[in-house]
């Protein structure tokens, strides 16, 4: 990697990280160690999921932890793995998966630490180690490679492990990533961020609200309140594990020399919703810097999950992507 690129990849988390750590409330190390999953997030809906949509419940053990994920679709397909953002779940994807199923393999984990995989206090979550984790299981589950799709800091995750194990990356995609600096102006969240402030973990019900209201664009009122009825108690109970993690994911990204995004060879899509709240639309002219190969398709209207947000789009433009990458090799 050369100095500039170097620059380019780390100038978020230099400007962030240390204003950040210094200023943000500290997590409860005793909530952290005695923190418990409360079960209550999406029981139906999982239960819905496997009948309808056909997806199996699996589980492993990656780094010492029980790591689980949903699997089906097609079982001759090319395979798919989705990778979730923060303070979210394998649930997130699950508007998106009727319009794909039926062609692919679909591996859809909940990645480690996050929904029904297994939190460990004593390890370190920044996203080195959830990339290393996320291979060291697609090598031992994957029949091939995989297309693999992140959804902002799922996005960070992905670019890293097509960065560094392109043998078991078929194509990547960024959809609103997160990682790195809009060089055109910042989100409100961003700026927060610099100040200690950090919306993506809500302390109360009303603060839920809020954050689903901010990751979402399209049936923003109806929706927030029926995820935060759905997602809320879960998430205000592990708000210290959320604390916990979003300090891993800033500050243990700092001193990490290893390949980042710009070493990508694969085929790369950079999908995003231009009216993201969370991750300013300019980082995609980041991201183009660092893999000049990847295409762009910016969503007009769309907010930070563009699979929740238009589900059947993000299927078109995922499709069209996948079935133009293989004509080309």
């Amino acid at each position: 990697m050369t100095h500039a690129l170097q620059h380019i990849e780390k100038a978020l988390v230099h400007e962030i990280a240390p204003a950040y750590v210094a200023s943000a409330p500290k997590a409860c190390p005793q909530a952290i160690r005695q923190w418990r999953p409360t079960g209550q997030v999406w029981p139906m809906l999982r239960e819905l999921q496997g009948r309808v949509i056909g997806l199996r419940k699996c589980r492993m053990e990656v780094d010492g932890a029980t790591m689980v994920w949903l699997e089906g679709g097609n079982p001759h397909g090319e395979a798919v793995v989705l990778l979730h953002g923060f303070a979210s779940s394998k649930e997130n994807w699950l508007l998106l998966l009727p319009f794909l199923a039926k062609r692919y393999r679909l591996y859809v984990p909940d990645l480690p630490a996050w929904g029904e995989s297994h939190f460990r206090h004593e390890k370190v979550y920044g996203l080195d180690q959830q990339a290393d984790r996320i291979a060291q299981w697609a090598r031992q589950i994957l029949p091939h490679k995989a297309h693999f799709v992140g959804s902002s800091m799922g996005g960070g995750i992905a670019g890293l492990v097509a960065a560094r194990h392109p043998d078991i990356t078929a194509t990547l995609t960024l959809m609103n990533a997160a990682g790195v600096k809009g060089n055109q102006g910042s989100t409100a969240f961003e700026r927060g961020l610099l100040l200690g402030r950090n919306t993506l973990v809500p302390n109360n019900y009303a603060e839920v609200v809020r954050l689903f209201s901010t990751v979402l664009e399209r049936n923003r009122t109806a929706l927030s309140l029926v995820l935060a009825s759905a997602m809320g108690q879960e998430m205000v109970s592990r708000r210290h594990v959320n604390r916990h993690l979003f300090h891993h994911m800033i500050a243990h990204s700092l001193h990490d020399e290893r390949q980042g995004v710009s070493a990508v060879q694969v085929p790369t899509l950079i999908l995003w919703g231009e009216a993201d709240q969370v991750l300013h639309h300019s980082c995609v002219e980041t991201f183009q810097q660092l893999i000049p190969h990847a295409r762009v398709r910016k969503l007009a209207d769309v907010g930070h999950l563009p699979m929740v947000d238009v589900p059947a789009t993000t299927a078109k433009h995922l499709n069209r992507f996948w079935f133009e990458s293989r004509l080309v090799k």
